[in-house]
């Protein structure tokens, strides 16, 4: 056969090397997305975002489960005749002499017409009655004949046994030639193939030690955005610099230089004239290039880098898009150096594009930069509200802090939104000012007064003054008629926090269950939706239901994310109720990973609550990881964030968890002095805390003295133990705090065992009992270290219950259609260096059968000797 020769067609047919430290995705696998029964998987990406290390992973996924995989990288030489040989010479490596006869060959070698061709071509797949899976890599560059007359026809003509996996750059012409417009179709975008953040810290995990070292792997993460050459030139970083202080740095670097070594620098004069002008923008549309830069051919090239390269993501389901951060940086510095006049003339340009299409927010900065300031402090009023709706409240805190204090009183639009921005971060006090200027207009109507109320309760909120909720409630048993929509949510999530601080969790729920019954439509805010799943999943954590709280904060984590950003303060506080939910079940390889990169945005804009969730679980997954300084540390810090902001249970928290770290590891006089150190400042502050946190801080001091107690070994200790783990059982019943009731039972059993109570064993069966009903096994883990075999057993029963069914062992020879089972045999010993003699001898068959099998395997996969058998099987998967 003449093509049977050609260099090329070899070349395009073999797949590539796999990728070295390839991060197996189990959503982006092979058998999950053939579930939705699509036949064709079409990876739309541009480049770097590992679209043929994915291929080359599912041809090997569909080798292991005994199929055949099809491997072919088109180009533009690929007119249609050309294409349907280069498909026949793939089969024809993957299937060897087994499949694909030397006749049809032939006869594909000298059809002339594309279209028998391409049928015969899948007649013969279907005669082959095996699973095959054809792979066809850089798809974009397939011309337009080819994509019309035969990717087409062979799409929509595949038979049952055939699936098509195709990747390429999401080029207009590919998607304009109807080629990939099919039902039973998945398409995977750049979306879908970013790292999430965990597969980042997978990725980076076998140079990353540490949980201060997931910080950096978090804003490494945050620096690519999940881009996977990204996330490689950052790998490649660590393996070369092993610096992990200078990595961010270093990584930094690499990107940028690959951005304008390898993308910018080779883009044509006009591509690189518009790029440096549209750095000045957050937000791209075609039309804005259009409307700046005059010129119709550019608007072109800007949909062609979309396609082609990294430098622009867009924005799912529409026309608009963005810069890459870092790319952003490189060509800001350039777009810096245009001259100043022609700057502000692009700035005036795209200020009145954005406020024509009713986009304030990005016209007041385009206004800002063209030094037209009070133009754009009247543009960034109008869009205030909806900032503060869509939980963009530091970028109104940023436009208020530029807003000189004399203008404040002539932009009564930035009161309100300002507000509530200073409201949700550590900055609530500097609220009352603004709130003071809004209930200060003459005729204010209830319905600005009750919103008035409800950021002084939500300033409250976010410094831990519970009484002052309950207050402005008094004055507000329900929302006026005139309240504006998205204000009630924020009401009923304030209710629901009175309600549970009084130990009334199933009222809290219940009050947050009206929220469910408004109109979406007119009432939707992620920030008030955010904060309602935040309040459900508290509730759950209070009572100490781990499991319920997982099921509610997990989904609610996933939309918080897509739709406020990683880092959004509801989206990180959402994030550490998880982590607590997910440490305190039992599992220790999640709260690091959630919490990585989150706590400063926690102390700034955090509610009370998830700063403790924070901190405890880190600290506590410190003394698991061995590091008790840095525990000490957490704690500490804690300690003394609660006495900068005044917010007592910060400060009771942070030493009932230093008494309890010392008195695990057997430091009772320093947990004693910690315990009297922690009533005391309960008595001292007694008239400062807010009433219905007072039974929590005595809660908290009591569970403080049973450990401090039983820390040492003189039976008036225990005496004290037992008393003081009975007042925080009765203490946790009436706050329906189930953690601390659970703890304190166990404790409880543990006094009276080594007083020598025959009740102990009951007591102590019973608070396993609640503990596990609960999913609270880790409770059980820190008290009882000693009881290592019941523990195992419990945690074992957990994760069997929670494991999901398991998979058969893939063989050390893949299976494939290609070789028999016992060929397959015959290799894997072949790959250990036996003999023809060792071999026969493993397989207890004769050494001349084993020379037939040989010969077999050298036909199949057309080697010379046994050294190429071995090494053709590695080329093509079949073996490590």
């Amino acid at each position: 056969m003449a093509f049977k020769r050609a260099p090329s067609l070899l070349l395009k047919s073999m797949p590539p090397r796999a990728t070295r430290g390839f991060l197996d995705r189990e959503r982006l696998q092979l058998g999950r997305i053939e579930a939705s029964g699509a036949q064709v998987i079409a990876l739309l990406a541009p480049a770097g975002f590992g679209k043929t290390a994915q291929l080359n992973h599912w041809r090997r996924e569909v080798l292991a489960r005994g199929g055949l995989a099809f491997w072919l990288t088109v180009d533009s030489n690929d007119e249609p005749l050309s294409l349907v040989r280069g498909l026949a010479f793939s089969a024809q490596l993957s299937c060897g002499k087994h499949g694909f006869d030397e006749h049809f060959l032939q006869w594909i070698d000298d059809c002339s017409d594309p279209r028998e061709a391409i049928t015969g071509w899948l007649a013969e797949v279907a005669n082959l009655a095996v699973e095959v899976v054809l792979l066809l890599d850089e798809l974009d560059r397939l011309p337009m004949p080819s994509r019309n007359e035969i990717l087409t026809y062979l799409l929509n003509n595949a038979p049952a046994n055939l699936q098509v996996a195709l990747a390429a750059r999401p080029a207009g012409a590919l998607v304009a030639s109807g080629a990939l417009r099919m039902a039973r179709m998945v398409r995977l975008t750049a979306s879908d193939l970013r790292f999430r953040l965990d597969e980042t810290l997978a990725v980076l995990s076998s140079v990353l030690k540490g949980g201060e070292d997931l910080d950096t792997a978090a804003a490494l993460h945050d620096l690519t955005e999940g881009w996977p050459f990204g996330i490689q030139l950052v790998a490649a970083a660590l393996y070369r610099s092993g610096d992990l202080e200078g990595l961010i740095g270093a990584a930094t670097a690499d990107i940028r230089h690959y951005f304008i070594d390898t993308v910018i620098n080779s883009q044509s004069a006009d591509a690189v004239y518009m790029m440096e002008r549209l750095a000045g923008f957050d937000l791209i549309h075609p039309d804005l290039c259009l409307a700046v830069l005059d010129k119709v051919e550019l608007v072109d090239e800007l949909l062609r880098i979309q396609d082609e390269t990294p430098l622009l993501s867009q924005v799912e389901g529409n026309e608009w898009m963005r810069l890459h951060p870092l790319a952003h940086e490189v060509l800001r510095e350039r777009w810096i150096q245009l001259p100043l006049a022609e700057r502000k003339l692009i700035a005036q340009k795209a200020s009145a594009w954005y406020a024509a299409n009713e986009l304030y927010e990005e016209a007041a900065q385009q206004a800002f930069l063209a030094g037209d300031v009070t133009t754009a402090f009247d543009l960034v009023e109008r869009s205030t509200y909806q900032m503060t709706v869509q939980g963009k409240s530091v970028t109104v805190l940023s436009w208020y802090r530029r807003l000189p204090e004399e203008e404040l009183h002539q932009h009564p639009g930035f009161w309100a939104p300002t507000a509530w921005a200073l409201a949700m971060s550590q900055y609530n006090g500097e609220a009352q000012v603004l709130v003071d200027l809004i209930l200060a207009q003459p005729g204010i109507a209830p319905g600005e007064k009750f919103e008035a109320a409800l950021i002084e309760m939500t300033a409250a909120g976010f410094s831990d003054r519970i009484d002052d909720i309950s207050e402005r409630l008094d004055r507000w048993p329900e929302p006026p008629s005139d309240a504006h929509p998205t204000h009630v949510p924020i009401y009923f999530i304030s209710t629901s926090f009175v309600a549970l601080y009084r130990g009334q969790p199933e009222q809290a729920r219940l009050t947050l269950a009206q929220i469910d019954s408004l109109d979406q439509e007119v009432v939707y805010s992620p920030v008030s939706y955010g904060l309602a799943d935040y309040a459900l999943g508290l509730s759950y954590l209070w009572e100490g239901r781990y499991i319920l709280a997982e099921q509610v904060l997990r989904p609610a984590l996933a939309r918080a994310e897509g739709r406020l950003g990683r880092m959004n303060p509801v989206t990180c506080m959402l994030a550490t109720l998880l982590a607590q939910a997910c440490w305190d079940a039992g599992r220790e390889d999640e709260p690091s990973a959630l919490l990585a990169g989150r706590l400063v945005a926690l102390e700034r804009n955090g509610l009370p609550d998830a700063l403790l969730a924070a901190y405890r679980v880190l600290a506590r997954v410190a003394v698991r990881e061995g590091r008790q300084d840095q525990a000490l540390n957490l704690l500490e810090s804690l300690c003394a964030i609660g006495q900068g902001r005044a917010i007592l249970r910060f400060q009771i928290l942070a030493k009932f968890e230093l008494v309890r770290l010392h008195a695990q590891h057997g430091r009772a006089e320093s947990a004693l002095a910690l315990s009297r150190g922690l009533d005391q400042l309960i008595r001292d502050c007694r008239a400062h805390i807010p009433v219905p946190f007072i039974p929590w801080a005595d809660l908290h001091a009591d569970l403080a003295r049973a450990h401090a107690m039983l820390a040492h070994q003189d039976e008036a200790s225990l005496v004290t133990a037992l008393t003081a783990a009975e007042s925080a059982i009765r203490l946790a019943e009436g706050l329906k705090r189930g953690g601390e009731e659970t703890e304190a039972r166990l404790l409880q059993a543990e006094a009276c065992r080594r007083q020598g109570g025959s009740d102990a064993h009951r007591l102590r069966l019973e608070a396993v009992s609640l503990a596990r009903a609960n999913g609270m096994l880790r409770v059980l883990q820190e008290l009882h270290p000693t009881r290592e075999h019941e523990l195992e057993v419990e945690l074992e029963r957990n994760r069997r219950d929670q494991a999901p069914p398991p998979t058969a062992d893939k063989s050390y020879v893949r299976g494939t259609a290609l070789l028999t089972v016992k060929e397959r045999e015959v290799l894997a010993l072949l790959n250990r260096n036996m003999s023809n003699k060792e071999i026969a001898r493993a397989m207890e068959v004769g050494e001349e059968t084993i020379k037939w099998h040989m010969k077999n395997l050298f036909s199949k996969l057309n080697a010379a000797n046994r050294k190429h058998v071995v090494a053709r099987a590695r080329m093509l998967g079949l073996i490590d």
